[in-house]
């Protein structure tokens, strides 16, 4: 039987991140002999270069061969791909597969040369937190009730106990005085779920709790406590082995930033050049919105402020004494557009050139709801949030019509016919399959955040068994999981607003589900034992039934193969070609393996139980 296996991971490429002139060693396990690798350099008028081949050994039932080539100076992509014969037949494979043809380019192998990688995200574990409703620690910090007004709305500190009230009634002036205190006082807490990285939603100074309306992007809120807070915090968890990432929006401002109270009340200001200020000095809001109001990034001054020099807010916090390991980009793809401003994808470049100066493992992920590969090139962001690539499709697994095509922009999710095996696999597969190669490692997977309803409180699909199926599902896939805070111990919440989906977290655990949490605990274990497989090794995801998909991630030594199953108690059957057969243990789960041989995997599975199998 014909089989080939690459991909641009640790166990086929060497190294995985080469530079200019670096000579690379690339592998490729197959049951046929493989005679070259091809390469087109741009310096040739259109030709094919060949590289032999040559058998190293035997490996999983295939052979495993080597060639080498020397990564040249280029300002695309260095793209490859297979050539073999059979039976006096040429043939290629590629990332599309097997073809008779020559591959074309969509279709290559691609490595990008030089490429500066936040290497430390691709292991980790993520927790997210929404700051004001985490935890309350701190009695000298936080707002008072009634200490201001703002957008209609006045200030008001209920107690941890009560739940969100709509918009309209709290105009997102609700203080709950969760506080960064809070969180350093919970670092064993994340250490008990496996956590080695937190993403915090915004922290800067503003007059709401969500905090995207910044009122000064160099300090941190004295709600929160402010600078002082932050470092003690993230020392707290780098001395613990855990990142910090924050969010921040530099696409707009607050209508109560002093930038544009003086920009509207000087025509001569040095701000006025910031933002979009029509004729009738009314300046342009983000979707419109009036309180937050677009920043004009035609304005060298406005970059310089923000990004570019020393002085800048995103360089201050990521230096001493913050040493921050992270940014989160608010609305990403809607920076700098603006009518014939379209100046997106140059300031995410200037951005970018900017920050790596300063700290080159710093972790750059865009908000980007859609496939976020044009932003993914090596020269603008690390990684997105992966909504179209996780949460997306394991919400669709479990029954929730996606967002995109439900009313309310999804927050009262509609239900629909579940997802099959094949859907979710092709979702997943094509999500990987899209994305230049090296960029895959640092997606961060999520099912849930501070946007979006949270899926464990929609009733109309949530089942616990299958739930946590999809949890196992995002640990497996290259990348690393974001837990939005709480999920973890199945939170109350509810549908129709983002105020459902930011209750304050109950620290009585008496009212936790604690099923969920010790299945949270063991994935963090999981990740954490075998970093090696999980960070940058092989993934490949097969269909099995309508019920039943594996997610298989390996190197040439050892495997992990979750089967995420919704289905009924029944036997099943999984390819087992390319993974190590010597040895296979459930580690999480508790179905039964039946034989394992060089063609099939046996199992068999309980109703609606998802496993993890380690083989070796």
């Amino acid at each position: 039987m014909l089989k080939l296996f690459h991909s641009i991971s640790a166990p086929f490429i060497t190294p995985l991140f080469p530079k200019r002139e670096d000579k690379v060693t690339i592998k490729i396990i197959s049951t046929v002999d493989i005679a070259w690798i091809a390469v087109k350099h741009d310096s040739s008028i259109g030709l094919l270069f060949h590289s032999p081949m040559k058998y190293v050994r035997d490996v999983n039932g295939c052979k495993l061969y080597e060639g080498e080539l020397i990564v040249e100076y280029s300002d695309n992509p260095f793209c490859y791909f297979f050539v073999f014969s059979i039976d006096n037949r040429c043939y290629y494979y590629s990332k599309n597969g097997i073809s008779r043809s020559t591959p074309p380019y969509v279709d290559r192998f691609k490595i990008i040369p030089d490429l500066i990688v936040p290497s430390w995200v691709a292991g980790s574990t993520c927790y997210q937190i929404f700051p004001d409703r985490f935890k309350n620690a701190d009695a000298k910090c936080g707002a008072k009730d009634k200490e201001y007004k703002f957008d209609g709305g006045v200030v008001s500190t209920p107690s941890f106990t009560e739940i969100p009230k709509p918009y309209d009634e709290s105009k997102c002036l609700d203080f709950y005085n969760g506080d960064l205190k809070g969180i350093e006082e919970s670092i064993d807490y994340f250490k008990e779920l496996g956590i080695t990285a937190l993403y915090l939603n915004p922290i800067t100074s503003s007059m709401t709790v969500h905090r995207f309306d910044s009122i000064d992007f160099f300090s941190v809120d004295r709600k929160l406590g402010g600078d002082e807070a932050l470092i003690s915090l993230i020392e707290k968890c780098h001395e613990n082995g855990i990142r910090v990432i924050v969010d921040i929006s530099i696409n707009h401002t607050s209508s109560s930033h002093p930038w544009l109270e003086d920009a509207l009340n000087n025509e001569n200001s040095l701000y006025r050049d910031y933002y979009y200020i029509n004729e009738d000095n009314n300046p342009l809001c983000w979707q419109g919105v009036p309180t937050l109001v677009q920043l004009n990034y035609s304005s060298k001054e406005l970059r310089s402020v923000i990004y570019k020099e020393e002085y800048s807010a995103l360089r201050k916090f990521i230096k001493k004494p913050f040493n921050q390991d992270g940014w989160r980009l608010d609305v990403a793809p809607e920076l700098g557009r603006q009518g014939k401003d379209q100046l997106c994808k140059e300031i995410w470049r200037d951005v970018r050139s900017s920050l790596k100066k300063t700290r080159e493992d710093l972790y750059l992920v865009g908000e980007d709801w859609d496939d976020s590969t044009p932003y993914l090139l090596g020269d603008m962001w690390d990684g997105t949030m992966n909504y179209f690539g996780s949460g997306r499709c394991f919400r669709s697994w479990l029954g929730e019509k996606d967002r995109f095509v439900s009313a309310g922009w999804g927050h009262s999710p509609e239900s629909e016919e579940k997802w099959s095996g094949e859907d979710l696999k092709e979702a997943l597969s094509r999500a990987i399959y899209a994305s230049l190669d090296q960029m895959i490692y640092f997606q961060m997977n999520l099912i849930d955040s501070h946007d979006t309803p949270r899926l464990h409180n929609n009733s109309e699909v949530y089942d616990r068994d299958i739930y946590l199926g999809a949890i196992l599902g995002l640990y497996m896939l290259p990348g690393m999981p974001n837990i939005y805070y709480g999920d973890e111990v199945a939170i109350s919440g509810r549908m129709g607003s983002v105020e459902g989906s930011r209750y304050p977290f109950n620290w009585d655990s008496t009212t936790w589900d604690m099923t969920t949490l010790d299945f949270h605990k063991k994935l963090g274990e999981l990740r954490s034992k075998n970093k090696e497989i999980i960070s940058y090794g092989a993934t490949q995801i097969d269909a099995i039934d309508e019920c039943a998909i594996a997610i298989k991630r390996f190197n040439l030594d050892s495997a992990l193969v979750a089967i995420i199953n919704r289905g009924e108690e029944r036997d099943i059957n999984l390819d087992s070609s390319f993974l190590p057969r010597e040895k296979a243990e459930i580690v999480l789960g508790d179905g039964q393996i039946s034989s394992l041989n060089e063609n099939e995997l046996s199992l068999h599975l309980y109703s609606k139980e998802s496993l993890c199998i380690k083989l070796s």
